[in-house]
């Protein structure tokens, strides 16, 4: 028999669904959110379904479009927020920055 599920784990439920709702429409901006010129996933997490996005074993970027933008889109932003070395940095690794400064 099934475990019974707590009404703390549907909530939990309910909060990643609606985040990952958001992050396939939005991108976290500094302090708020905009539209995307495209819709879609931002990041490896949002990407996933089922049983692999419950696990959560992916990085999230807090919101930071990784998928929807160039290396080149992220750096010009990293740069623009003042992230020291960012001429250095990979996609993911300019993401994490943008995440650290917003």
């Amino acid at each position: 028999m099934p475990a019974l599920r707590s009404s703390t784990a549907k909530g939990e439920r309910a909060y990643r669904t609606a985040w990952s709702a958001v992050k396939h429409t939005h991108e976290k901006v500094g302090d708020h959110w905009e539209p995307k010129a495209e819709p879609g996933p931002s990041d490896p997490q949002a990407a996933l379904s089922g049983e692999q996005a419950r696990r959560g074993e992916r990085e999230t970027f807090g919101g930071v479009d990784v998928l929807g933008h160039t290396r080149q889109e992220l750096y010009e932003r990293a740069r623009s927020l003042g992230v020291e070395g960012a001429s250095r940095m990979g996609k993911e690794d300019l993401a994490r920055a943008i995440q650290r400064k917003q």
